[in-house]
């Protein structure tokens, strides 16, 4: 449809900050930095979608591409907006691990997996699942996640410090027929899924949490919509497979629908707020003016310290310890200067960006986890194990005010169904 209807891309184009009117109600444009030639550009528009995706890559072990950085979620932190559910991240079970020198480390081997019958393996080779739970691999990904956690803090590991999948008591041919991409992308990486074992660690995979938004996509600034992996509310505590994609194909429509019903009313182009222009320029800027820093060593930081205190078992005393060293980090992040010497293509500057946004996010996933003192669904406080009542349930509510997070409770309404209630039909 892009290409059919003659729209104008912008392509190399890269978001960096959501421009509102000097009143500061409605959204007037968003800044964008040129890649090609590091030059700043403001799309004045009378509608903008935030559907940057999630993407949890603070973490130590993640599936998704080095690249995503949480910008969505980090402009909309700095355009004042809500975020909810952010401390809920899910870990998928099986990321591949096949050491420190690939990008493929973290990748995600599917779930089909252990559902046809595959079984994880400690360090000397034996089942643990069924210890955890009975229905062991078969498990939901937060308790497989924890159990494999356990074993691995346990010391009982594979060679390259995970444990191990095993798939040839299915029959290695069966395996390859049925697993096909599966086995091609372990081989990659030397390891024989169909007859031998492939180690693997659990890995951040997907946020339940991002911007509060509406069923009909709206926000609150007036002239934003959100859809996508940007937003929470959707999934609640846990998301099962697949349903990643339908919150994006479902509200990605919906958005798509009331925008354009939108702009078939007269309403004219906002103008925006200079200030905040040259704020967010400036504050881009900065990394140019100072000597260039190791950001990749900081980037290794951020990796363990998310995963070592923000991770799958969490507990009061490793969030506060989490929360200071965020808040060293950003601040060496601040004194830390890259090559500006060209812009054109600058990943060094852009790295330096994927981390501002990245360590802002990664504040608002400790702050909201501290402030849950109970465990739902990929949150887990081994000093608060219980759920809680359910009929109290609450969501916690982070917003970013003068560089300051702050945290709050929201009563969940329930307005179709409750607790222990259901809306399917039972058979017998």
């Amino acid at each position: 449809m892009v290409w059919s209807r003659d729209i104008k891309r912008l392509e190399d184009h890269r978001a960096v900050s959501l421009i509102k009117t000097r009143e500061g109600d409605a959204l007037a444009g968003v800044l964008m930095i040129d890649m090609r030639s590091g030059e700043f550009r403001l799309v004045n528009a009378r509608a903008v979608l935030l559907a940057t995706g999630g993407g949890p890559t603070m973490y130590k072990f993640h599936t998704p591409s080095g690249d995503k950085s949480c910008d969505g979620m980090a402009m909309a932190l700095r355009a004042e907006l809500p975020l909810r559910d952010i401390e809920m991240v899910q870990f998928h079970p099986t990321g591949l691990l096949a050491g420190p020198d690939t990008r493929i480390t973290g990748t995600v081997l599917e779930e089909g997996l252990r559902g046809a019958g595959g079984y994880l393996l400690d360090g000397d080779r034996q089942r643990f699942m069924a210890r955890y739970d009975p229905r062991a691999e078969r498990a939901t990904r937060d308790i497989v996640s924890r159990a494999m956690l356990r074993e691995i803090q346990s010391g009982n590991v594979s060679p390259l410090g995970g444990l191990y999948l095993q798939m040839s008591h299915l029959g290695p041919d069966n395996v390859r027929a049925q697993f096909k991409g599966m086995v091609e992308r372990c081989a990659d990486c030397g390891f024989d899924l169909a007859g031998g074992l492939v180690e693997v660690v659990p890995t951040a995979h997907y946020m339940m949490g991002g911007v509060e938004f509406a069923p009909d996509t709206t926000t609150a600034v007036r002239g934003l919509y959100a859809a996508g992996e940007d937003t929470g509310g959707v999934h609640g505590a846990n998301r099962l497979g697949g349903n990643g994609v339908a919150n994006s194909t479902v509200f990605g429509c919906i958005a798509g629908d009331v925008i354009g019903s939108n702009l078939n009313t007269a309403r004219p182009h906002l103008d925006p707020d200079e200030d905040s222009i040259s704020t967010a320029v400036a504050a881009c800027r900065a990394p140019l003016s100072k000597p260039a820093g190791e950001i990749g060593a900081l980037r290794e930081r951020l990796y363990d310290l998310m995963w070592n205190d923000v991770g799958i078992i969490r507990d009061a005393r490793g969030l506060k310890r989490a929360e200071l060293a965020l808040e060293d980090l950003h601040a060496e992040l601040l004194d830390c200067g890259v090559d500006g010497t060209s812009l054109a293509f600058n990943l060094s500057w852009h790295d330096w960006l994927n981390m501002e946004s990245l360590v802002l996010v990664s504040r608002a996933i400790a702050c909201s986890a501290l402030a849950r003192n109970n465990s739902r669904g990929a949150h887990y406080r081994e000093d608060f194990v219980d759920a809680g009542e359910l009929d109290a349930s609450s969501y916690v509510r982070v917003t970013l005010s003068d560089g300051r997070l702050e945290s709050e409770e929201v009563p969940v309404e329930f307005t179709k169904v409750r607790p222990g209630e259901t809306l399917l039909e039972r058979t017998s």
